[in-house]
């Protein structure tokens, strides 16, 4: 054409383009020398999104190509991030005004960028982008989103650990989620004193309660929390189970014992299942001591007794019965024998019977029984009928029981025998007084063989066939004087 001036359109932003000016005449035409047109920078376009080169729980290492058209010299890389940790749902713009710089690459002259964002959340999503500017203005890629990997939780809670009531074997636990999971919580499980127990619960599983424990006896707890990625574990809890009743309660040991007293001790149960709180011990299930020492004193006993000993220790928990210890007291001296009773069989025999001792206090080894403190009879049997007495004679009897340890005599017991007829009566004295009397003496019998009660003096006529007798009554005078006159006889008879 043969205007002068030409727009040309349509041409690439930033570009180097060669003008030849060609002028024609009839005769010919003419070029002008090549001259060369740079084209401004416009924003860049198509940056093409970062990728990801490793994804870790809590770093992230994206990648980025220059953009496919550039448009101008590139000043600079900016690589925005946004985090999705709500779980909202937001659009590009919402997540455009909200996401921030993380990075900037101001050498521009290589064909691949990279860059590792870390500090972040394990198990989050996150969105990225690349930000492209030259001096014409910038572009944004599209965004990538990203979640990271899981992680071994953190800011696991001690468990609460309590008593359950009146079950000192027995703690309940209870624990809370972490504070960040950092994945997908699969398991807890339960460590005590150290040691994890071989079974796991469930994520949805938050108490247990723990049996068969020892009464009394501080424990450890601690809860661990998994992940794919590994396990958290909480700081431990201490517990001291509950009190029990004592366990292995030995029998009381005796000594020193004598007739009346006896010293019982002890030792500390094996298994205390608590603080030990007080003895309880028992003598014929009667309580004889209480308090916290390890022996007593048994006082006021019987001798020759047996007894059961049975000690109780005592925690706050209960308390616990020993096996019985049994004791037999020394022999004392027998003491209480009851007097005999006598029963008169006749003029010669008294039949004597006795008991043992109110107290025997032992094995009673014998009796021995005497009359008038003369010893007639020693052996095992109750009774003892005594011969060869005199009748009408009052006779003292005792019996005393004898034991290991000594004797016991009872009180004296007097028995008369029966009456019976005089012996050892002598022939009177005669004397004659006259012609006509005699005077008749006599003595009391040698034996009288109980009370005279009378006197009979028989007078006899050899020419008359009867006998005649006097008899003296005890309120006669002859009967005091023990004579009698005979008068009316016949002269030198």
């Amino acid at each position: 054409g043969l205007a002068r001036q030409f727009l040309f359109r349509r041409l690439e932003p930033y570009t180097v383009y060669t003008l030849i000016l060609e002028a024609c005449t009839e005769a010919g035409c003419t070029r002008t020398a090549p001259q060369r047109v740079t084209t401004e920078e416009a924003a860049p376009t198509s940056q093409p999104a970062p990728t990801v080169q490793q994804v870790q729980s809590r770093s992230v290492e994206l990648c980025w190509s220059p953009p496919a058209q550039p448009n101008g010299r590139i000043l600079q890389y900016q690589v925005l991030a946004v985090s999705l940790e709500d779980g909202r749902v937001r659009t590009d713009e919402d997540d455009s005004m909200r996401a921030k710089i993380v990075f900037i690459q101001n050498n521009t002259q290589a064909n691949s960028f990279s860059y590792n964002m870390s500090g972040l959340l394990p198990w989050s999503w996150y969105k990225f982008r690349v930000r492209v500017s030259n001096t014409a203005g910038y572009t944004d890629s599209p965004w990538l989103t990203v979640q990271t990997k899981q992680a071994p939780p953190r800011g696991l809670a001690p468990p609460v650990v309590s008593h359950v009531e009146r079950k000192p074997t027995e703690v309940f636990l209870a624990w809370t989620p972490p504070l960040e999971p950092n994945g997908v919580l699969l398991t807890y499980r339960i460590q005590r004193d150290n040691v994890g127990f071989h079974f796991s619960f469930d994520s949805s599983v938050f108490n247990y309660t723990d049996v068969d424990l020892t009464a009394y006896t501080l424990y450890s707890y601690a809860v661990i929390a998994c992940t794919v990625a590994g396990c958290v574990t909480s700081e431990p809890t201490q517990i001291r189970t509950l009190e029990d009743a004592p366990a292995n309660v030995e029998p009381p040991v005796v000594s020193d014992v004598t007739s009346y007293s006896l010293n019982a001790s002890w030792t500390i149960p094996s298994i205390q299942n608590g603080e030990i709180v007080m003895y309880i011990l028992k003598l014929n299930d009667e309580e004889v001591y209480r308090g916290k020492q390890l022996s007593a004193q048994v006082l006021d006993l019987q001798p020759h007794v047996a007894y059961t000993l049975v000690l109780m220790a005592c925690t706050n928990g209960g308390c616990t019965a020993s096996s019985p210890t049994l004791v037999l007291t020394r022999e004392s001296p027998p003491s209480g024998m009851p007097p005999p009773a006598l029963k008169v069989t006749g003029p010669e025999s008294v039949e004597v019977t006795w008991r043992e001792p109110i107290h025997p206090n032992g094995v009673i080894t014998g009796y021995e029984l005497r009359r008038n403190d003369s010893l007639i009879y020693t052996g095992m049997d109750t009774r003892y009928h005594d011969f060869t007495l005199l009748p009408s004679v009052a006779y003292s009897y005792t019996i005393t029981a004898n034991n290991s340890q000594g004797a016991a005599t009872s009180l004296p017991t007097v028995a008369r025998t029966q009456p019976s007829a005089p012996s050892g009566v002598a022939p009177p004295r005669l004397q004659a007084l006259g012609p006509f009397s005699i005077m008749v003496q006599w003595e009391p019998p040698a034996r009288p063989n109980g009370v005279i009660i009378s006197y009979s003096l028989y007078k006899r006529d050899p020419a008359e066939p009867n006998v005649k007798r006097f008899i003296f009554a005890s309120h006669h005078s002859a009967f005091q004087s023990q004579s009698f006159s005979l008068t009316a006889l016949k002269p030198y008879y």
